[in-house]
């Protein structure tokens, strides 16, 4: 089985074959609208690939559709591009090709537009890289023309004459019956007597081809030649069987040619149709360039916001990224700022500590080594100012131990203001265990603890109060703890307990 990929390369191929023909043997503007839409397909799909030779190649027959339909100047801009693209190109047998081909092109469109001097230029160009004989015969023979074009007509035989050289080598029949047809032509105008003998032998070459078409320019020279040489019965002779083959093979272009040819031998029967078919082309023509106007902008158009689709996306991808970056520096300046004050904190709580051992655990130390090396006093009494320095220290302990958080947070808290409760101090909570702390993390349950213990110390250490009430309330999400007292107040300073809290808060 053929790998996909094989496959899909080898319908890409098929369909480069199909419409290269086609763009040569265009029957309708149906013919045309898909040529165009498949090789502007192909020359995208090559951009986005950055394959240059298949963007040339493209180019190359979009050109040729533009000649075709009439547009010259776009057609001529079509090809300039293609070669520039070329030039960016290692130079190969296969790019070599591609340009001879399009410099042949550029010749045409020149020799329509009437610039005979850059269309002989081109197809000089053509012929210096040509590396076949028959593609050297071709390019002779459309040099040629644009030589009779300009009336220089002893260069245009001789380039002919030289085409001739390749006959040897050149099977092609239909190629080498149209050098033999214009060489007999330029001969006759040039009053040679071996004219005929050329215009008969083209004749003869494409009576053997199964092309009807080709007879066409045979019957409409030999028709001119014997007008020039006034033999009016042979000329119309002639003029018939081109109307004959026009009308056989339905080309309207060729029955208007083949009827003025007659009306200018005479024959005004044909008149009516001659004005008909003239009607008829320019009609055709306009409609023709109208449709496909219409169409390149539709594709022009549809093209257009693709690509304005595609930057649209773009640009929401890079806003994304830099949000992510945003969000992502934020982030980090978080967790570093978090650390910070972490240290922060660790540094407040351990100065804390130090002090308050400082103040009052080694002081209360000091005194009882003076005790104990005064004689005088009881061991009775060292042994209680001992036990005192000890409470003194387990409330330190405690104060800053790690908290255990239990299933129920709320006997948690409990157990911490009621240890505050004594003889002279009544410890009141509401609604403490009407509060759902199932949903709050253990940093917030953290919090709550810390401050409460250090609202409960300092009111311990300083407000002197007898009764003190803390009331619970919860609405939805949030929680508001009251804190109230009967002690006799303080200015509030952020010191010691309170910077200690406020540090707990921001945690």
């Amino acid at each position: 089985m053929m790998p996909f990929n094989k496959i899909k390369a080898q319908k890409l191929l098929d369909s480069l074959g199909y419409y290269s023909q086609l763009v040569y043997a265009i029957k309708s503007d149906s013919d045309l609208q898909k040529s165009y839409q498949f090789f502007n397909s192909h020359l995208n799909a090559s951009k986005y690939k950055k394959d240059k030779l298949g963007q040339a190649y493209a180019l190359s027959y979009l050109s040729i559709i533009d000649f075709k339909i009439g547009f010259y100047d776009q057609s001529e801009n079509t090809a300039v591009n293609a070669l520039d693209i070329l030039d960016q190109v290692k130079p190969t047998s296969y790019s070599t090709s591609l340009k001879k081909t399009i410099y042949n092109h550029l010749g045409k469109i020149y020799k329509e537009k009437g610039i005979n001097d850059k269309a002989i230029i081109n197809y000089k160009k053509a012929l210096s890289i040509s590396n076949t004989s028959k593609d050297s015969l071709v390019i002779y023979n459309n040099l040629s023309i644009v030589y009779k074009n300009n009336f220089q007509l002893l260069e245009s035989k001789n380039i002919l004459l030289e085409a001739t050289s390749f006959f040897k080598r050149v099977k092609d029949v239909k190629e080498k019956s149209r050098v033999l047809d214009n060489l007999g032509f330029i001969k006759h105008k040039l009053n040679e007597a071996d004219a005929l003998l050329y215009l008969n032998e083209a004749l003869s070459y494409r009576k053997q081809l199964k092309d009807s078409s080709d007879l066409y320019p045979s019957y409409r020279n030999l028709s001119k030649y014997y007008w020039d040489l006034n033999d009016t019965t042979k000329s119309k002779l002639f003029a018939l069987k081109a109307l004959n083959i026009a009308n056989l093979i339905k080309s309207p272009s060729y029955q208007l040619d083949a009827t003025k040819r007659l009306m200018q031998l005479g024959d005004f029967s044909v008149y009516n149709k001659y004005i008909t078919l003239n009607d008829s082309l320019e009609h055709v023509k306009k409609t023709s360039q109208n449709k496909f106007a219409q169409l390149k902008y539709d594709v022009n158009k549809s093209e257009l916001q693709s690509q304005q689709e595609k930057t649209k996306k773009q640009l929401y991808q890079f806003l994304a990224i830099i949000i992510l970056i945003i969000a992502l520096a934020t982030y980090l300046l978080l967790i570093i700022k978090h650390k910070k004050d972490r240290l922060k904190q660790v540094y407040l709580t351990e100065s804390r500590i130090s002090k308050k051992v400082h103040d009052e655990v080694a002081n209360d130390i000091y005194q009882i080594m003076n005790k104990i090396q005064d004689s005088k006093n009881s061991k009775l009494v060292v042994l209680d100012d001992l036990e005192h320095v000890y409470n003194k220290t387990r409330d330190i302990s405690k104060e800053n131990s790690l908290i255990e958080f239990k299933e129920n947070f709320s006997e948690t808290l409990s157990d911490l203001l009621l240890s505050y409760q004594n003889n002279n101090t009544n410890i009141i909570t509401q609604n403490l265990s009407n509060i759902d702390w199932s949903r709050m993390s253990n940093i917030k349950k953290n919090a709550i603890y810390r401050v409460l213990q250090e609202l409960m110390t300092n009111m311990k250490k300083h407000s002197q109060a007898t009764l003190v009430v803390i009331i619970f309330n919860q609405a939805q999400n949030k929680i508001e703890i009251k804190y109230s007292d009967n002690g006799i107040g303080c200015d509030i300073k952020k010191n010691n307990g309170l910077q200690n809290a406020e540090t707990v808060l921001i945690l």
